[in-house]
């Protein structure tokens, strides 16, 4: 059991200080030992915790994980129920992508729209369920403007249910709930979210992919918290030989 637990914090935590070290140019740099190659770090399809990892650094959502497994404010600094659970409504902050466009509330109702469009396919899309019509937007039976979803203004968001849900704070922290940049991916596609195209509302931008080998995320100047990001720059690396990250984390 003891090596187990080894073998798993060599390969799903940090490479602490590898090769370069923990610093470059006087920058703090995290090495990550992240499992598997990822297949894609579009949110929507975001199906494992080795691509949930790397975007949560990329992209924050209304509400995010906090380190102790609560929530704490993401994009959204308020948010209030109506007195029967039934309808909620969201405050966004004002911020930026990082290519410096706002962020607004249609980028989130688009996010949503998108992951229940039928064409798209996303493994995930039910999370979402608890949305108001979100089924049958999803099954192709309702147009995706008959999803309970809508902006009141360019930051203030209501949500309705199909029945309430306390438990709604939680389910927004999911990956599939992240908006995405809707002036970017009508404009790129599917190659929205790679090196180069890929652009974030969270802490990190994406600055490298290469496949098999690593990828470099490095602090983004337009996040609402950048001033208490410590860390420049994160590489991932795919080590799903656990006995191979085994011996790089014994080799440091």
């Amino acid at each position: 059991m003891k090596r187990r637990a080894i073998f798993a914090l060599a390969a799903s935590l940090t490479l602490a200080a590898c090769g370069q070290g923990a610093r470059d140019n006087g920058n703090l740099v995290l090495n990550r030992g992240n499992g598997a190659e990822p297949n894609s770090l579009d949110p929507a399809y975001a199906q494992t915790q080795v691509e949930t990892n790397i975007v949560q650094d990329l992209m924050v959502g209304l509400i995010t994980p906090f380190g102790d497994g609560s929530t704490t404010p993401g994009a959204a600094t308020s948010w209030y129920a109506s007195p029967d659970g039934m309808i909620w409504t969201f405050h966004l902050r004002d911020f930026n992508w990082s290519d410096g466009q706002p962020v607004t509330a249609d980028d989130f109702i688009y996010a949503w729209r998108r992951v229940l469009d039928p064409k798209s396919a996303v493994d995930y899309a039910s999370i979402l369920y608890i949305f108001k019509n979100a089924a049958a937007v999803n099954a192709g039976t309702m147009p995706p403007e008959d999803l309970g979803v809508r902006a009141l203004d360019d930051k203030t968001i209501q949500i309705t249910l199909e029945h309430p849900a306390p438990y709604l704070e939680e389910l927004l922290t999911h990956v599939t709930a992240l908006p995405v940049p809707r002036h970017v991916v009508e404009a790129k596609g599917k190659a929205w979210s790679r090196p180069g195209a890929y652009v974030s509302d969270g802490p990190y931008t994406l600055k490298e992919w290469l496949p098999d080998d690593h990828i470099t995320l490095v602090k983004n100047p337009n996040f609402y918290d950048a001033a208490h990001v410590a860390i420049a720059q994160v590489n991932y690396y795919p080590t799903s030989d656990n006995a191979a990250a085994l011996k790089r984390f014994r080799a440091l």
